[in-house]
């Protein structure tokens, strides 16, 4: 501080530019700050995402190759010939990208410098080149020294009881009224993070746990991720009502690339930097922080340096960068040995310069045996084994935490300790072995916080929801369903997008699949690409039965992907359907509603009540009540499976008729006779729909599904009901645990696909069996 006057630039970290602007609360003094990268990047020169662009449609470099080539081109002088190749290669491609104006110089920041004192606070090591820069300009390169002895370091025997250690020294010292926010953590890394969480809140200490998340981890990023194969338009619209912030970062994200031709380039730079944005966690007044190893520290602060392990303190760097040792001397780098000892030195001025300090190591973690650090001998530091004593508790839970630890020994193996005997006589009856893996509810105001006060759904999340509820729970709500970008789901969406098409005159098919796969930015790799290519035989054969069924149908107009949204008492309803056929006569619109599908779904309805099998029934809900047509009447609601070849050797037909067979609607029509003829004229022994044909008596076969309009009505009603049952429940926190199973059936339905079978602990009592139904809920006598 003593350093500070008016027109200072100090060179810092953030950390340590934080903990300085605090002291500096009452100062009017005019002080800017720089990192040294933000410094050197304006006095020599930074690249951006054009640059990054220019290198990879150029030569083809991955993101970080491109990045590792830029962050060392700032080592190089043009007008040198090195000995390496190497450094050779730097100097052609910085000319290349002077040429081409793709690095950016900052031509004033020198007068920007004038009058300015200039102060490098606290880095554990500079390289000549950063010397030699800052003493052209006359800087001050100051760090910590200090000559506090360091008296004893305390040895546990793992990282729990390290931590745990900690805890109870901290209680000591807010019982001695010492300002929680006064006393700081240091030297840990995210590998202590869950266990320091766990352990300090059940002794109520509140700590600020770094965020180590990037947006890529962020679910409302999945969803954008789940959509970018639609086009960026497309996946930012699908997250627009989603929590502010994160939008906010993802548009900025995508304006750097709008303007890149690319799509294939662009999204990869674009997942890139969600990959190396962090998410900044809230930092809470009255916690205790983590703080890096050369934040600024005060006298009046307590510091506790945990996992004080070889490899952790003295920090190690290798010799693993693009300019290795042997060539660093051509451009005034130094050699990873001369930087570890500056980085010894640098550690060991911190830890003397720490008034109130407090160090221990572990010698195991979950990984293996761990060895103290070398400082201690070199130091001469006395080593002090913790004593634990369990007489003097601050964690009323954590003792009886300790108590099942001394159950489990005594159960499994017949060892009795002292802790056991002192634990059993003071503690209540644990109820030890017993186990109650019931969804304990949650606040009905906390949920809707959660959500923002707003509940988005569709076809999957509320089948979700009925399937098990704490299914629905960690899919839906804390959204643990890792993102994946399978192959399988892009294949889906290229036959959408082809058969969106397939009525267009000249359609090239090769073609459509090749500009679906540039606009989505999609990387193949050789396999995908072969199988692509196979498939296009089977989307034309797809085309050419489509052409063939549409001969069928009198219903003459068309609309493709059609996304329904309904919103009811801030709830938001999704459905998205691949194609709708109508046809408007005599003040009715005639209406039927196609799915594509590439997997099998089940289309009968006698589930519905139970929230089963939703999927017609959903389309057909959305479709009844949203703004498309006026005055409808369905057709019918049908599944076509797009990708199944799967056949059975069936007599007198031949492999090519089967496959147009499995090609045929799957699902239910109208029971009358003009409006079913509307939608298939060959209905009486149908060459478009599954099981449809009419017996000699004129009445439907008995495996036709056909149901009348009040039929229809009947099950669009329902299925109305069931989806305001769900949100009623989901809204008041019901999560149990009660997976459905259909009576009779091999396999439990709620558990089918789920990815967190193993983790609900479910038993037998929590499995809600079901009744096969009918269709009686519908109402009427007529056949269906």
């Amino acid at each position: 501080m003593d350093y500070l006057k008016d027109n200072t630039i100090i060179i810092c970290e953030n950390n340590t530019k934080i903990s300085l602007l605090k002291e500096l609360t009452n100062s009017f003094l005019n002080i800017k700050f720089y990192t040294k990268k933000e410094f050197l990047d304006n006095y020599l020169f930074k690249y951006d995402e054009k640059t990054i662009y220019y290198l990879i449609n150029k030569y083809s470099f991955k993101i970080d190759v491109c990045k590792m080539y830029l962050n060392n081109l700032k080592y190089i002088d043009v007008n040198k010939t090195y000995q390496s190749n190497k450094l050779n290669y730097l100097v052609i491609l910085k000319k290349e990208l002077d040429e081409h104006n793709l690095l950016i110089y900052n031509n004033d920041f020198n007068k920007e410098l004038n009058g300015y004192t200039i102060i490098v606070l606290d880095y554990p090591y500079l390289d000549n080149y950063e010397i030699d820069i800052f003493n052209k300009l006359k800087a001050s390169i100051i760090n910590n020294k200090g000559n506090n002895k360091i008296d004893k370091v305390y040895v546990c025997k793992n990282d729990e009881e390290e931590i745990d250690f900690v805890c109870k020294k901290i209680c000591e010292l807010i019982h001695n009224n010492v300002d929680i926010n006064k006393i700081k953590i240091m030297g840990i890394d995210s590998s202590y993070y869950n266990n320091l969480l766990r352990i300090s809140k059940f002794y109520n200490i509140p700590i600020n746990i770094p965020s180590n998340n990037t947006l890529i981890s962020n679910a409302i990023v999945k969803v954008f991720l789940d959509n970018l194969n639609k086009g960026l338009d497309y996946a930012i619209a699908s997250i627009i009502d989603e929590d502010e912030n994160i939008i906010n970062k993802i548009i900025n994200i995508c304006n750097k690339y709008v303007n890149l031709n690319d799509n294939e380039i662009k999204y990869n730079l674009i997942i890139d930097d969600l990959k190396n944005t962090k998410i900044s966690n809230f930092n809470y007044k009255n916690y205790i922080d983590i703080i890096d190893f050369n934040e600024y520290i005060n006298d009046d602060e307590y510091i506790f340096l945990m996992n004080f392990n070889n490899g952790i303190i003295p920090s190690i760097i290798k010799d693993e960068n693009y300019i290795t040792d042997n060539i660093k001397d051509e451009v005034k780098l130094k050699a990873t040995t001369e930087i570890n000892k500056e980085i010894k030195v640098y550690q060991i001025n911190k830890l003397q310069s720490i008034k109130n300090l407090v160090i221990t190591y572990k010698k195991a973690d979950s990984k293996g045996e761990c060895y103290p650090s070398s400082l201690i001998k070199e130091l001469n530091i006395k080593e002090e084994e913790i004593e634990n004593n369990i007489l003097e508790s601050y964690s009323y839970v954590f003792d009886l935490i300790k108590l099942c630890i001394c159950e489990d020994k005594y159960s499994k193996y017949g060892i009795v300790t002292e802790d056991y005997l002192i634990y059993k006589n003071n503690l209540k009856d644990i109820k030890y072995n017993t186990y109650d893996n019931k969804f304990k509810g949650i606040d009905k105001n906390t949920l809707l916080d959660y959500l923002n006060n707003k509940l988005i759904l569709s076809y999957s999340s509320i089948s979700n929801y009925y399937k098990c509820g704490f299914r629905y729970y960690l899919t839906n709500i804390l959204k643990l369903d890792k993102y994946e970008d399978s192959f399988e789901a892009f294949i889906g969406s290229v036959f959408h997008d082809v058969l969106e098409k397939c009525f267009k005159d000249n359609l090239n098919i090769e073609e459509e699949i090749n500009n679906y796969v540039k606009e989505k930015g999609k990387l193949l790799t050789i396999k995908e690409r072969f199988y692509l290519n196979k498939i296009k035989e089977d989307i034309e054969f797809v085309i050419n039965i489509l052409n063939k069924q549409k001969n069928y149908i009198s219903l003459d107009q068309t609309l493709y992907e059609q996304n329904i949204v309904l919103e009811k008492n801030n709830v938001k309803f999704i459905g998205f359907v691949d194609k709708l056929l109508y046809k408007e006569e005599n003040d009715k619109t005639y209406v039927a509603i196609i799915d594509y599908k590439t997997g099998n779904v089940d289309t009968n309805l006698e589930l519905v009540p139970y929230g089963l099998n939703l999927q017609l029934p959903i389309y057909l809900y959305l479709v009844s009540k949203s703004n498309l047509f006026n005055n409808i009447e369905f057709t019918g609601f049908y599944i076509q499976y797009i990708l199944n070849k799967d056949i059975k050797k069936i007599k007198d037909k031949t492999c090519l008729e089967q496959y147009e067979d499995n090609l045929k609607l799957v699902g239910y029509s109208n029971s009358s006779v003009h409006t079913l003829s509307l939608m298939d004229n060959t209905y009486e022994k149908s060459m478009l729909i599954k099981s449809m044909s009419v017996k000699q008596d004129g009445n439907f076969s008995a495996n036709a599904k056909v149901l009348s309009n009040e039929k229809i009505n009947s099950l669009i009603n329902e299925t109305e009901r069931v989806i305001d049952k769900g949100v009623k429940e989901i809204l008041d926190g019901k999560f149990d645990i009660n997976p459905k199973q259909i009576e009779f059936a091999k396999e439990i339905e709620g558990c089918k696909y789920c990815k967190f079978k193993d983790i609900c602990f479910k038993k037998e009592k929590d499995i809600v069996m079901l009744k096969k139904g009918n269709l009686d809920y519908l109402g009427g006598e007529e056949n269906a």
